[in-house]
């Protein structure tokens, strides 16, 4: 029971902030639309801000979680970058309260959230990085790369292009990281096919 509550509490918290932000938002509103006490939300919720917390890692899960489904079997890593950010980039569109949150552009959230962002951020690099070890491992990429550099290369990128972003922002991106993986790739490996 108190799972369905907590979660009625983050779906209506989530709708809020979006539509009214943060600090406008008020637990007696979360409260009065979910229709439970002031009361019992506190004993779900220490504060407005542990239900943000909790929803941003709810909605950062969920977003991990769709994109390792659906990218577990493309063997080809340069592919699975590519379809990583394509992934991404449709997710944010049609869930743009995560993308609003982690680009937070006017400052909204993030100087209520701890270190869920960067949390968020790191897990996102670590899959870029994952995926080109692989790639070297594989001989798709240069064998000289150097992992963690090239992730957090493909990650800014990313994190420019995809976070609530327009589409030909988002086009943009992907030409860019399309020419990163150009640049990473194994040249010798190319000449030999």
């Amino acid at each position: 029971m108190n799972l369905d509550k907590k979660m009625r509490i983050l779906d209506c918290a989530k709708n809020r902030f979006a539509r009214f932000g943060f600090r406008k938002t008020t637990v007696d509103e979360i409260a009065e639309e979910v229709g439970i006490s002031k009361r019992t939300l506190y004993e779900l919720f220490e504060s407005k801000e542990k239900i943000l917390a909790e929803l941003v890692m709810t909605e950062a899960k969920s977003f991990r979680a769709t994109l390792m489904r659906k990218i577990k079997n493309i063997k080809d890593p340069a592919e699975k970058i590519r379809v990583m950010v394509k992934l991404s980039e449709e997710y944010f569109a049609e869930n743009p309260f995560l993308g609003k949150v982690l680009s937070d552009e006017l400052g909204m959230y993030a100087p209520f959230l701890k270190g869920e962002i960067a949390l968020i951020e790191d897990s996102i690099e670590k899959i870029f990085r994952d995926i080109l070890i692989e790639g070297v491992d594989a001989g798709v990429f240069d064998g000289e790369l150097e992992e963690r550099v090239a992730a957090h290369c493909i990650f800014l990128l990313f994190r420019s292009f995809t976070y609530a972003q327009t589409p030909k922002e988002a086009e943009l991106g992907r030409e860019w990281v399309n020419f990163v993986i150009k640049a990473i790739e194994n040249k010798d490996a190319k000449n030999q096919v």
